[in-house]
């Protein structure tokens, strides 16, 4: 699996978030491009899947974590950095909560 396809899995959680971070770990942390755009799908997919039961709080964090940073990960707006950030840094900014999921869940909604 190449750069793009581990990363693009790792955004989509097509596979899981510790397999996708041990994949990326093989290759350069700095990129010359952004090879892979967040948006508010997958913010809300994550989300969702968070509310659902399907992942763990620490489990998005580790997500979050995982992309927050990257030179080969681009935003489609502001407010998607902004939430990967909160999401990464949960005892900087906030807890994620089902509140603080349902929140998002509905910002992101009007975005798309």
């Amino acid at each position: 699996m190449n750069r793009t396809a581990t990363l693009t899995a790792l955004v989509k959680v097509t596979m899981p978030i510790h397999e996708a971070v041990s994949r990326l770990a093989e290759f350069s942390w700095d990129s010359e491009s952004e090879l892979v755009l967040l948006t508010s799908e997958n913010f809300c997919h994550v989300l969702s899947m968070f509310k659902h039961g399907s992942l763990s709080a620490a489990e998005v964090e580790d997500w979050a974590n995982a992309l927050e940073g990257r030179d080969d990960v681009g935003f489609a707006t502001e407010q998607i950095r902004e939430l990967l950030h909160e999401l990464a840094n949960p005892l900087l900014t906030q807890p994620l909560s089902g509140e603080r999921a349902g929140f998002w869940l509905s910002q992101l909604q009007h975005v798309r």
